[in-house]
């Protein structure tokens, strides 16, 4: 059973900030025939051991893009699976949902019928055509989408969180056959919709929990699971007044081997981490400010320098862009202190017109994280590679 959710632990304690300097080579473009970009995932589709990319090719096509890792920062020919009905595929989840040990590819489909469907993976990274679930979603459009294995039975099963009025998640239960059973609904009660959700072991006891983040209610809320696919009664933990948080992660940020959260919190120009405390629990939000120059809601965590600590990488996606008339093409990296602050800032080009999603990953094999970033508005892509030297 193969399911892709990264959780790397830096059991490094100092909290010293590291004097190696951070550089990413120039931006390297991969066109996709004119089709905008809204989402990545980064995985091993032809277990060669070499990262690849999937993506939602939006407009033009409608269809999901795969393009196969050739080892060295370079991908080759870009691989289309149309959406069935010619909707857009509006999130994307990666895993092994029917046990063959092949990576599978999960997107939800807005449009008239908003819907479901996966691409199931073959042995060699291709995928057959997208089959589209009978599984019946109540109201409308889910905002994002994640997999993980929820009620311990060995089969991945599907959250998706859903843009209704409150907003609520729904959970698909995976049979191990690539089907999935009737939607569980859980409210958390809040107006504000889940524009970001993570799955981890908050409280160490073997069984995944949820933690989403709510855009006009401020808060986080953690959902510690039972095991058996049914969760505690949610906790809130507030990311401050006018945060309008739109995106989060889950990592170690202090070295002291429990999960911790981190949030982009745009409205407040800040970057927020809630450090946990092992028991499904949650210190108060540390803040480090970014500067009202800058502005990031979506971010990825990782590594980048090498020094034990986590760090973060940021964009400023088009929809805050334009609210807020402030267009950026770059992508921004917020290095880690190891104590749940960042402090050096980091501003490297993308090349792209408008940036909107950031994923990580080695794509060279140099065991250096590199990085991906998504133009939204251009139909192409920016690689761009690390090149410390120090790292």
């Amino acid at each position: 059973m193969l399911v892709y959710i990264v959780v790397r632990f830096p059991w490094v304690h100092s909290h010293l900030v590291s004097t190696c300097q951070l550089t990413f080579g120039p931006a390297n473009l991969y066109d996709t025939s004119g089709s905008d970009i809204y989402q990545f995932a980064a995985a091993d589709f032809n277990g060669d051991g070499l990262s690849d990319l999937a993506l939602n090719a939006l407009n033009f096509k409608s269809a999901v893009d795969v393009f196969l890792g050739n080892g060295n920062g370079s991908f080759g020919r870009r691989m289309t699976y149309p959406v069935v009905d010619g909707a857009s595929p509006s999130s994307l989840a990666v895993a092994d949902f029917n046990n063959d040990n092949h990576l599978d590819i999960f997107a939800r489909i807005d449009g008239s019928n908003d819907s479901v469907g996966i691409l199931f993976g073959n042995s060699n990274g291709t995928f057959g055509a997208m089959i589209m679930l009978s599984v019946v979603l109540s109201d409308v459009k889910s905002l994002c989408s994640i997999a993980s294995d929820l009620n311990s039975d060995g089969h991945i099963d599907i959250v998706l969180t859903k843009s209704s009025t409150p907003c609520t998640m729904a959970i698909l239960f995976g049979y191990g056959n690539g089907t999935f059973a009737a939607e569980t609904i859980i409210s958390i009660g809040s107006d504000g919709c889940y524009l970001s959700i993570a799955i981890a072991d908050f409280n160490d006891d073997d069984h995944q929990d949820i933690a989403i983040v709510s855009d006009v209610d401020f808060y986080v809320a953690v959902l510690v699971g039972h095991g058996n696919g049914s969760f505690k009664t949610p906790m809130i933990f507030s990311t401050g007044i006018y945060s309008f948080s739109y995106s989060m992660d889950v990592n170690d940020f202090n070295g002291d081997g429990y999960i911790d959260i981190v949030v982009a919190n745009q409205g407040n120009y800040n970057i927020g981490v809630f450090l946990g405390k092992g028991d499904g629990n949650f210190g108060t939000q540390i803040t480090t400010m970014i500067g009202h120059t800058t502005i990031v809601n979506q971010i990825a965590v990782g590594d980048f320098n090498g020094d034990g600590k986590m760090d973060v990488a940021g964009v400023c996606g088009l929809e805050t862009a334009l609210l807020l008339s402030s267009i950026s093409t770059s992508v921004f990296v917020f290095v880690g202190c190891g104590n749940g602050s960042f402090g050096q800032q980091m501003t490297f080009d993308t090349e792209l017109v408008y940036v909107d999603y950031v994923v990580t990953n080695d794509f060279n094999g140099d065991g250096r994280l590199d990085l991906a970033i998504s133009n939204l508005v251009g139909g192409n892509f920016s690689i761009l590679l690390n090149t410390c030297t120090c790292c």
